[in-house]
């Protein structure tokens, strides 16, 4: 049995501490994380061309992983809108939240906008998966994190100054 330094353990194990259990929480052998991010307006007004990594690939060197790595495969998204002084115009009812692998653009889990963003009030809403829709490569998969994008017509979102604070629930697997 390979033996593992205390601080290269403590290292792996940081990256799974965004739900502020030691460990996150596990059922049935799943390990159930999430996290937490603010969208800046700044960050709402340019997300259809520049996405933001809420949850960072995992950590695989130095520690003994399983063969092929982790997968984050997102559960729920909760949005909260924190309207300001001016709601945000939509380019189109099809624009929305959209989590995908780093880099990738397979959609895993998404949310229109329209109704949450365009609002003189904060409004929160939540998308969850039920069923899994797409089989994906783990090429495609494998050690990479999470990030969301607005996808839809564009310019999806102008004139808006308010905030979208994101919880995104996600389990982790070993890939063997």
């Amino acid at each position: 049995m390979t033996q593992i330094a205390n601080s290269t353990f403590s290292q792996w194990l940081d990256q799974f501490r965004p739900t502020g259990f030691p460990n996150g929480i596990e059922t049935q052998g799943i390990t159930k994380l999430a996290v937490s991010y603010q969208l800046t307006s700044a960050q709402l007004l340019a997300l259809q061309t520049t996405a933001v990594t809420l949850v960072p690939a995992p950590v695989t060197s130095n520690i003994p992983a399983p063969p092929n790595g982790y997968l984050f495969y997102p559960t729920a998204l909760e949005a909260e809108y924190v309207y300001n002084t001016t709601a945000y115009t939509i380019g189109n009812a099809d624009n929305a939240f959209q989590i995908e692998y780093v880099g990738k653009s397979t959609a895993l889990l998404s949310m229109l906008v329209t109704g949450l963003v365009d609002q003189t009030a904060v409004t929160v809403a939540r998308n969850s998966v039920t069923s899994p829709g797409s089989k994906i490569a783990k090429a495609n998969c494998a050690n990479l994190g999470l990030e969301v994008k607005l996808i839809g017509t564009t310019p999806a979102l102008t004139l808006g100054d308010g905030k979208v604070n994101l919880y995104l629930e996600y389990n982790v697997y070993c890939l063997f």
